[in-house]
């Protein structure tokens, strides 16, 4: 895994990416189901991936590493979800606005925490030996990978 940029800095950029896709989001004309092919996601379910793997994936984690030293990280296909969860059928406002929660809760967990806790290590089931900062730098990453997407659907 690459050198994470600093806390403070990867924090900033799990907050603007929150706002990002909220500003983005927000017309009323934004085509939640428009996939740019068969089998390829929409908004809808990029959102509703977006709010279950905040929830269900990065709290967890960071959680694990805050409570306890050489905590196992498990692994999830949370791609899998998009079908066992039938995405497509929920409602992407709604997601969005749990997501944005979700995304709320997850800074005040991270706020004000020590240096020796950011550099504790788990044992993450694809990685190895991973620190929180990691794991937080790993969840930028995911975002930046959503908000390509994301652009490009509203592009379509």
């Amino acid at each position: 895994m690459q050198e994470p940029l600093p806390v403070p800095t990867l924090l900033q950029r799990l907050e603007s990416f929150a706002r990002d896709v909220e500003q983005a989001l927000s017309d009323p004309l934004v085509d939640w189901e428009c996939a740019p092919a068969p089998g390829e996601w929409c908004l809808t379910e990029v959102v509703c991936h977006l709010r279950d793997v905040e929830k269900e994936v990065h709290q967890r984690r960071f959680r694990a590493l805050i409570e306890e030293g050489e905590a196992f990280i498990p692994g999830v296909a949370a791609d899998d979800w998009i079908e066992e969860r039938a995405y497509r059928e929920q409602h992407g406002p709604t997601a969005l606005a749990q997501f944005l929660e979700a995304r709320r809760e997850t800074l005040v967990l991270l706020q004000d925490l020590d240096e020796a806790v950011w550099k504790r290590q788990g044992q993450h089931a694809f990685f190895g030996p991973t620190s929180l900062h990691e794991l937080l730098n790993l969840a930028v990453q995911h975002d930046a990978a959503h908000w390509e997407q994301i652009d490009n659907l509203l592009t379509l």
